[in-house]
């Protein structure tokens, strides 16, 4: 699974539009929607902020994400 799909598949999981992830995720929506296209990849804080949400709500982060 690429970071992109993980990222889709975040927000289809807990029914979040990329607005609300953005806002969740204390970035802009067109930051979320160019991950989503893999058009860019993420800060390290960036990450780490994706992924601490991810954990808030019990969502396992595959292995082989960056």
């Amino acid at each position: 699974m690429t970071f992109s799909e993980f990222v889709i598949s975040v927000r289809h999981k807990l029914g979040i539009t990329q607005k609300q992830l953005a806002s969740a995720v204390n970035v802009s929506y067109a930051t979320i929607n160019r991950w989503e296209n893999e058009h860019v990849i993420p800060s390290n804080l960036a990450l780490k902020s994706f992924y601490d949400f991810c954990e808030n709500n019990f969502i396992d982060i595959p292995a082989d994400m960056p």
